[in-house]
């Protein structure tokens, strides 16, 4: 195993790189802005906040290079308020960044890889909080999946500390991927790498409405795959392991922390429920793939569907394959799979839902772990306008598309040949409105311009109704969160 080598001088000077040159360079501002711009009119009962977390590093890497997904947490908040927009931005203060401002220079090495710290970063929690937002029984978290939850306060994003359920989650990882049942209002999430780099071994939890009560249970894989995302409905429990596996000894040697290994093949673990781990049914895949993100789940009359955005390549982008001869990294494209519970077939059927290739998807959150029509998602089609390559990281999205997953029918926004939207959020018109009716909320980066835009779209015509200016970059971040005012007791 190497030794800990810093090869770069301590100092704030950031290496060249796809993750730190151009619009992907470092942001590190914290801000507050009142009173936005607005272009259009933001919906009078539009009234809450917008949350997005960011990987943002504060410092230079410690072995001068470093993969995008290893920033430091950044989480923004666009609040509205009767027509009104202001913004705030905040790292989020977790025992890393801390130790890291204090010692004014970074001490971790590799992504979630202790072996090559600093040794002054000994005993400090490497997680970084910079994944997504997550909100459950009046609590608000910033996620990232390789540790637990940190709280913050929503209204001045101000950090309170590792939250674990007042001691019920006893293990040391937690999703950045939590599903809420809207019936029962629980919080169904998972933990993996929970017993260190490497394990098999994957926890399933089910936390009550109010948070006091937390249900574990375990169950082997068959090998460490990354475990980013996984699908639940009213009935079953659903995780893709795919061949982007986690070795400990690579991670000793410097390697990737994950590497494509299609010999490993791909499988589909599906847990009841109401059994849990004990009537677990596994599938093989007919292929190696990657699930990116996952749509959502439903059942009927024993009958499972999966909705998902699936790879026929790993994640090269973030973690190339060493040894192996260079690799495309394939598009996700949204697919269905129909697993027929009632059979006893290790088979089930692929449908694609569109020929997008596309990431980031969003559903109406009230119609989760049931039948969902409509899916949004970020997307590439360069038929609806010129479009400019960014590089070989980003997005990079050039619209947001509404697929109707029963006739296909697809509209799209399309954000302009130098601009390009992130991830969508939906946000629905009332309690009571119907599947679907609402508007979407995404940050468009207007590349050209060096600037970003908060857009919303009338989700049903796919148009803008109000596009929120920022006077500065947003840097490109991963998932968002909207809560409304009731929500947040405002």
């Amino acid at each position: 195993m190497d030794t800990f080598t810093p090869s770069v001088p301590h100092g704030l000077r950031f290496p060249q790189g796809v993750a730190f040159d151009g619009w992907f360079a470092p942001s590190r501002v914290e801000a507050d802005v009142y009173d936005l711009e607005v272009i259009g009119r933001i919906p009078e009962v539009m009234n809450g906040a917008y949350y997005k977390a960011a990987a943002d590093p504060q410092y230079p890497p410690l072995l001068g290079e470093a993969i995008y997904l290893d920033g430091d947490g950044m989480v923004t908040m666009l609040r509205l308020e009767n027509g009104h927009a202001d913004l705030r931005t905040r790292y989020v203060r977790t025992p890393r960044f801390i130790a890291e401002r204090e010692a004014r220079r970074s001490l971790f090495g590799k992504y979630r890889n202790p072996f090559f710290d600093d040794p002054a970063a000994e005993g400090v929690e490497r997680g970084t909080a910079n994944t997504a937002i997550g909100w459950h029984a009046g609590k608000l978290f910033a996620l990232k999946e390789d540790s637990r939850p940190i709280e913050l306060d929503p209204n001045t994003l101000d950090t309170i500390g590792y939250y674990d359920f007042d001691k019920r989650l006893t293990q040391g990882t937690f999703t950045a991927h939590p599903k809420i049942d809207p019936e029962t209002g629980e919080l169904i999430a998972f933990s993996y790498n929970a017993e260190g780099i490497g394990s098999t071994t994957i926890w399933t939890h089910v936390i009550s409405p109010d948070g006091q009560s937390v249900q574990s249970e375990s169950f082997e894989a068959p090998y460490a795959s990354m475990v980013h995302d996984f699908l639940v409905s009213r009935n079953y429990i659903a995780f893709t392991i795919h061949p982007m596996v986690n070795d400990l000894e690579l991670v000793k040697r410097g390697e990737p922390f994950f590497r494509w290994m299609p010999e490993r093949g791909a499988r589909v673990a599906v847990i009841p429920r109401k059994g849990g781990v004990g009537g677990i049914r596994w599938f093989n895949c007919p292929t190696p793939v990657m699930e990116a993100h996952t749509i959502n789940a439903f059942d009927e009359n024993g009958v499972l569907y999966l909705d998902h955005d699936i790879q026929q390549s790993g994640w090269f982008s973030q973690f190339p394959s060493e040894n192996q001869p260079p690799h495309h990294e394939a598009p996700p494209i949204a697919q269905r799979w129909r697993f027929d519970m009632n059979s006893l077939a290790d088979e089930y059927q692929v449908r694609d839902l569109t020929d997008d290739p596309g990431e980031m998807p969003a559903v109406d959150p009230r119609f989760l772990m049931r039948e969902a029509r409509h899916v949004f998602m970020g997307c590439v089609n360069p038929k609806l306008g010129p479009f400019a390559e960014f590089g070989p990281f980003g997005p990079p999205f050039n619209a947001v598309v509404r697929i109707d997953t029963q006739s296909g029918a697809r509209k799209y926004y399309y954000a302009g040949p130098t601009s390009a939207p992130e991830e969508p959020v939906f946000v629905p018109k009332s309690a009571d409105a119907p599947e679907g009716d609402g508007w979407i909320i995404t940050i468009v980066e207007r590349r050209t311009e060096n600037r970003s835009d908060f857009v919303i779209l009338d989700s049903a015509t796919m148009e803008p109704v109000a596009t929120i200016k920022v006077p500065f970059r947003l840097r490109y971040g991963f998932h968002g969160k909207w809560l409304s005012a009731a929500e947040l007791g405002w």
